[in-house]
């Protein structure tokens, strides 16, 4: 009777430490919002500022429009996210403290000076590359709840 207690209460023990290793891992979500006409491959890689962790590599097909793309659970602490197209001609990175559950929005542009000015006014285009005569860039920041939009 007593061997049956002592097993019970090890696998309950086990389970509660199981459980609460898995929750204390932050959980990133990417919202990316492809502003071209066409169909962009992507690279999105996630790096622990510790480099001696792994990274996170996804390769995405952005399609027209809003998307979610899920990144992962990683441990807390501060890390590197890299967007990227497919080319490398366009990239931008930026420090992502991943603390609680973390919503990355990626912005990615490819159009004409004229479609820009119509949808956001003035903008300034040198930030931007001139890629096969389309204005290209990507922009990034993060948010610790889920944008309101979606």
């Amino acid at each position: 009777m007593k061997r049956s207690y002592v097993s019970l209460l090890l696998f309950l023990i086990t389970a509660w430490l199981v459980q609460s290793c898995s929750s204390s891992r932050a959980v990133a979500h990417a919202i990316i919002f492809n502003e071209s006409d066409q169909e962009t491959p992507i690279r999105l890689s996630v790096t622990h500022t510790n480099k001696s962790r792994p990274r996170t590599i996804i390769h995405h097909t952005l399609k027209p429009g809003l998307q979610e793309v899920e990144v992962g659970r990683f441990a807390k602490g501060q890390y590197l996210v890299t967007a990227e197209t497919a080319s490398g001609k366009i990239s931008l990175t930026k420090s992502v403290s991943l603390d609680t559950e973390r919503w990355i929005i990626i912005n990615y542009i490819s159009t004409d000076s004229l479609s820009i000015q119509k949808k956001y006014g003035y903008v300034d285009t040198a930030l931007l590359k001139k890629i096969e005569g389309r204005y290209t860039g990507v922009d990034m920041y993060s948010e610790n709840r889920r944008p309101p939009s979606l």
